[in-house]
C-alpha cells in the first residue's frame, strides 16, 4: 500500500512548486495512463484501487514494466482534486520540450492564465496536427493538473516550451517566419489571410487583455475573426480553434 510519505509527495505535484522540486507530474485516469503508455514517455509508478485493478486486467497487463502499488479510495481522495477519482494515478518525469525542433507551424501563447483554456488550446492544436506550442513565461504551468485533464493527453505527443516570447518572435523573424497575431483591434479578418508556407506562427493573447504591449509592437500582421453578434469577445480557446480550422483549409 501507499505510504504517508508517498501521499505527501504526490499531493505536492498538484502545485507548481512541487512539480519543479521533484521534476515529476501527476497523471490520473485510465485514458491518460493509456495515452502515456503509447507515447515515447515512461510512467515511473502507478497506484490503483483494488476495484480498478480487478476491473481493468487488460490495462494492468500492459503495465507489466511499471511498478504498480495499491491505494485505498480514501487515500486517493487525499491526493486528487477530482470529485470522483477513477481509481488509477501515476507519476512520470516532467516532459521537456525542445525549442530547436520547432521549424514550422507554431502556436505562441501570451500570458494565458486559465488552466482549462490552455488545456483546450493544446487539445485543439493536437486535433489539427499542430505539435509546437511556445508559452510566455507568464502563462499558466502546462503541467497543472487541470491543464493535463483538459488537454486529454495531448501533452504527450506535443513539443511544449516556456520561454521569453519577445526574444523568440525576433528569432523567428530572422528565420523568415510569418507571424500572425490574433487581435480584435484590426480591420483585417481571417478571410484575407494568406499563408506563404508552413513557416508560420500563430500568436494568441491572454483571455482578459489580449496581446501584451511588448509583444503586440513586434507584429505587423494582425487579423481577427469576423463578428456578426454583439458579444464582446470569444473565449481564447474557441478563437484558436477557428483560426486553426481556417488555416488548415489553406493547405
Amino acid at each position: 500500500m501507499i505510504s504517508k510519505s508517498e501521499i505527501k509527495k504526490i499531493r505536492s505535484l498538484n502545485t507548481k512548486k512541487g512539480r519543479e522540486l521533484y521534476n515529476l507530474i501527476l497523471i490520473e485516469g485510465k485514458r491518460l495512463v493509456s495515452q502515456v503508455m503509447h507515447s515515447e514517455f515512461n510512467i515511473n509508478k502507478i497506484w490503483t484501487t483494488d476495484d480498478f485493478y480487478n476491473r481493468n486486467k487488460d490495462l494492468i497487463k500492459q503495465l507489466n514494466d511499471t511498478i504498480i502499488d495499491l491505494i485505498s479510495v480514501q487515500d486517493l481522495k487525499k491526493i486528487t482534486k477530482t470529485q470522483t477519482p477513477s481509481g488509477i494515478i501515476g507519476i512520470m518525469d516532467r516532459p521537456l520540450g525542445d525549442i530547436k525542433k520547432m521549424n514550422q507551424r507554431i502556436i505562441i501563447l501570451d500570458n494565458i492564465a486559465d488552466p482549462g483554456n490552455l488545456g483546450s488550446i493544446l487539445r485543439t492544436a493536437n486535433w489539427f496536427g499542430i505539435n509546437n506550442v511556445v508559452l510566455s513565461e507568464d502563462c499558466v504551468d502546462p503541467y497543472n493538473s487541470k491543464v493535463i485533464r483538459s488537454a486529454m493527453g495531448s501533452h504527450f505527443s506535443m513539443n511544449i516550451v516556456k520561454t521569453n516570447i519577445v526574444k523568440y518572435i525576433n528569432r523567428l523573424y530572422m528565420d523568415n517566419f510569418q507571424i500572425i497575431a490574433a487581435d480584435l483591434d484590426t480591420k483585417h479578418t481571417i478571410k484575407k489571410l494568406k499563408l506563404e508556407s508552413n513557416k508560420w506562427a500563430l500568436l494568441m493573447g491572454s483571455e482578459a487583455h489580449g496581446l501584451s504591449e511588448s509583444v503586440s509592437n513586434l507584429v505587423d500582421y494582425k487579423i481577427k475573426i469576423p463578428q456578426s453578434g454583439q458579444i464582446e469577445s470569444l473565449n481564447v480557446s474557441v478563437a484558436c480553434g477557428i483560426f486553426l480550422y481556417h488555416m488548415s483549409m489553406m493547405k
